[in-house]
């Protein structure tokens, strides 16, 4: 297994969408988008949520992957336990968190 990485596309989502808040907050601090500042700023702002939390949990799982798996590896085959919890993470973690692309960004 690689090392685990912490960056991926969704903090990079997170980070221009905060950038988006903060500018139409300016932009409504200074009276050029009057009423309709307020609207996209509180929808960017759910956005710059919404991805932070989408990334945390990708990059959390992603180290789950990378850290986790190969110590219960180890820990299955020093002690011959059945196989069955870790296939059945394996098939969980396969589900629910794709394998990285080859054009990612690595931390």
């Amino acid at each position: 297994m690689g090392k685990a990485r912490y960056w991926n596309v969704w903090w990079t989502l997170t980070v221009i969408s905060a950038a988006l808040t903060i500018g139409v907050a300016i932009l409504e601090a200074l009276g050029v988008f009057r009423d309709l500042g307020i609207v996209v700023s509180v929808g960017a702002l759910a956005l710059t949520v919404l991805f932070g939390l989408t990334a945390s949990t990708r990059s959390s799982l992603g180290e789950f992957r990378g850290e986790v798996i190969p110590r219960l590896d180890q820990t299955i085959a020093l002690h011959g336990r059945s196989l069955a919890l870790h296939e059945r993470t394996l098939a969980l973690l396969d589900e629910r968190l794709p394998r990285p692309a080859a054009f990612c960004l690595r931390a």
